[in-house]
C-alpha cells in the first residue's frame, strides 16, 4: 500500500512539474481580467526590454494604442535597430517583429491570433513582451535587409468579448534596406 501511495505521489508530482515547465508563455498572448503566459505570476503585463539599446544604429518611435501600430518612420538601414515603443491605449499592448511581406502573409490561427508555430523558420526575430498602457518599453533587434510586420498579438477581453488586437488592425510594416 505504501509503494502504491509512494508512487501516486511520484506521478502527481511530475504531471505538475510538466505542466510548469520552462515554458515562457511566448506564445500565450490572452489578457482579460489577468495576465497569462510567462507575466502570469504578477497578475500585471510589465515591462521587460530586450536587447541593448546602447548598442542600436537606429531609433524607431513606435506608438501603440487600442488598435494601432504607428511608426515614425517606414524605412531604416540594416543593422541593430531600437524600438521605442509607447504605449499610449488603456490596454496591454506588445511588439512580435516578424520578417514577412505584409500582415496578410502572417498564419491566423482559429483564435485570431497569428501561429507562432506556423510562421516559416527564422521569421520570427523577436518581441517586446505585453506592457501596460501609459508606459514605455524598449527592444533592440538585428535586422537585415527585408520587410518586417510589427504587430500586438494578444486578445484581451473587454466586456467579455474577446478581441484580437491583430485582426483589429494592430499591425504596421517597416523596411531594411541595405
Amino acid at each position: 500500500m505504501r509503494i502504491r501511495l509512494l508512487t501516486a505521489a511520484v506521478l502527481t508530482s511530475a504531471v505538475v512539474l510538466a505542466a510548469c515547465g520552462n515554458d515562457d508563455g511566448a506564445d500565450v498572448r490572452q489578457i482579460g481580467g489577468e495576465v497569462s503566459g510567462s507575466q502570469a505570476a504578477s497578475g500585471t503585463a510589465e515591462c521587460t526590454p530586450i536587447g541593448d539599446f546602447a548598442t542600436a544604429d537606429t531609433t524607431v518611435n513606435a506608438t501603440l494604442d487600442e488598435y494601432s501600430v504607428t511608426l515614425d518612420t517606414e524605412a531604416v538601414t540594416t543593422g541593430a535597430v531600437h524600438i521605442a515603443a509607447e504605449n499610449i491605449g488603456d490596454e496591454p499592448h506588445e511588439i512580435l517583429v516578424v520578417e514577412a511581406g505584409s500582415p496578410d502573409d502572417l498564419p491566423v490561427g482559429a483564435d485570431n491570433r497569428v501561429s507562432e508555430d506556423d510562421l516559416p523558420d527564422g521569421s520570427l526575430i523577436g518581441e517586446i513582451e505585453a506592457f501596460p498602457g501609459g508606459q514605455t518599453c524598449d527592444g533592440t533587434f538585428d535586422l537585415d535587409p527585408g520587410t518586417y510586420v510589427l504587430f500586438c498579438n494578444l486578445v484581451t477581453s473587454p466586456g467579455g468579448i474577446e478581441v484580437s488586437h491583430f485582426m483589429e488592425g494592430m499591425a504596421t510594416t517597416l523596411t531594411v534596406t541595405g
